[in-house]
């Protein structure tokens, strides 16, 4: 049966540990000669490169936003060719241009997959990159709180904040489970509201919105949220 390769664009440093931190039958990351390939099986029933790009955009949002919580300074990736091997080993790649002309080319030879360590296996036990992306996928709350982390912004922050107390019922429940205490959610959405404490970065511009004596600053929000978020996610498994 034919496969779909979607070839992934972004810093070496940030791909070169995919393939031994995604590598499940569901989602997988694959090295060929330098390059790191995203496959899936959700890509199997798909029969046009529109749809496996489509695919695979939903699937790389995912995984920046998982990647950015579990590493801190990853940088996005995102799709570049998209290719279909044949059971012939032939290749017919498709790049997708902003003005949406595609330009097709056929390139043959036996596909060769190497991994980072030279092998090509699948890892017994799943990395937290698998195990989050595996949650994410099965829960959009969970996917929307990871995404919007990933932007690292006041803004975002605040949104991921608020879907994972909307889906657990309100800030106390996150406080009932220890996950904050309530001086500092109170002290992070005082300053995260207030345009005297952060400008034009805060979310609101009204000067009722008075500061805090002692505002968040932006790296305690982070820490933060993601104790709440990392919390919340395993409460979810």
């Amino acid at each position: 049966m034919p496969k779909w390769l979607v070839r992934l664009k972004g810093e070496r440093f940030d791909l070169e540990d995919f393939p031994k931190l995604l590598c499940s039958p569901e989602v997988r990351v694959v090295e060929e000669n330098g390059s790191y390939y995203l496959e899936s099986s959700e890509f199997n029933s798909l029969t046009l490169a529109e749809e496996v790009r489509e695919r695979g955009r939903a699937l790389i949002k995912l995984i920046n936003g998982v990647a950015k919580f579990t590493r801190g300074n990853f940088l996005d990736i995102s799709e570049d060719v998209i290719t279909r091997v044949e059971d012939n080993g032939k290749r017919l790649n498709y790049v997708f241009l902003e003005s949406k002309v595609t330009i097709r080319t056929k390139v043959s030879g036996q596909l060769t997959v190497i991994t980072a360590d030279g092998t090509e296996k699948v890892a017994t036990q799943p990395s937290a990159l698998e195990s989050l992306l595996e949650v994410a996928q099965k829960h959009k709350v969970v996917a929307d709180a990871l995404t919007f982390y990933r932007d690292d912004t006041w803004f975002s922050f605040y949104k991921a904040y608020e879907i994972i107390r909307d889906d657990i019922g309100g800030k106390h429940q996150i406080i009932k489970n220890g996950w904050s205490v309530n001086s500092d959610i109170n002290r992070f959405k005082q300053t995260a509201q207030s345009r005297a404490a952060l400008g034009d970065s805060a979310r609101h511009a009204s000067k009722k919105y008075k500061p805090p004596a002692q505002p968040t600053t932006l790296l305690e929000a982070r820490a933060m949220i993601k104790t709440i978020l990392s919390r919340w996610v395993s409460s979810k498994t």
